[in-house]
């Protein structure tokens, strides 16, 4: 065995992920990062709803109980050439209404443009994080399923400064799983599920390291 280290498979939101990882942890490395051809787009193997049947029944056409007087009927009460004339002049005069608002509807809409630039997928990337290589990558097929938190990732920190922006970062669209406060087992310390899912522990031992320590996991015990 070479390597073993932890695989980060996002749906279409890991640049956005790595983006906020390199802003939210100080000594966070960006090692590699390939992305897929532009264009390219996430599968979405779920059969896609089609359109309800459209019963014959409401598009039929009733036939006429009178043998036909129904339509001679209608005849009688068709409008005269007058009255048709006038019907044709206010439709030209809606008309041009119409496409005056539609004309203003459409400098309004180039004045509210807004230009949107694809966010591209990521093939495969590697993150350095507190010493600890995570890969990430976007998967081309979209999944029923996402992270979990009964699997984490623990980031021990030697200062309250810096586990409260850690902590800060993380928090906004997300959710604490623990929220932040002294335990029996840290300083300071907090479980919280990030906005992409992921869950993150990040603690402050009650006993600070050297500085020049190797970095381990907390004793939880």
């Amino acid at each position: 065995m070479t390597l073993c280290i932890p695989f980060l498979m996002f749906q279409g939101q890991a640049q956005e992920a790595i983006d906020h990882y390199l802003d939210v942890f100080p000594d966070a490395e960006l090692l590699e990062i390939v992305h897929h051809p532009a264009g390219t787009e996430i599968y979405d193997p779920t059969p896609r709803p089609s359109a309800e049947p459209v019963d014959p029944a409401d598009t039929e056409v009733p036939e006429d109980s009178d043998g036909g007087k129904g339509s001679d009927a209608v005849k009688e009460t068709e409008p005269t050439q007058p009255e048709s004339t006038e019907t044709e002049q206010t439709e030209a005069e809606s008309t041009d209404t119409t496409l005056i608002t539609v004309k203003h509807a459409q400098d309004a809409s180039d004045h509210e443009e807004v230009i949107t630039v694809p966010v591209p997928l990521v093939a495969t990337a590697q993150l350095r994080i507190g010493g600890q290589v995570l890969m990430i990558q976007d998967s081309l097929m979209k999944h029923q399923f996402s992270f979990t938190p009964s699997i984490s990732v623990a980031v021990v920190v030697d200062s309250a400064a810096e586990f409260h922006q850690i902590v800060d970062s993380l928090a906004p669209g997300g959710e604490f799983l623990m929220e932040p406060d002294d335990y029996d087992f840290a300083t300071n310390f907090a479980w919280i599920k990030d906005r992409f899912g992921m869950s993150w522990q990040v603690n402050q031992p009650l006993g600070q390291p050297e500085p020049t320590a190797r970095a381990e996991a907390p004793v939880w015990g």
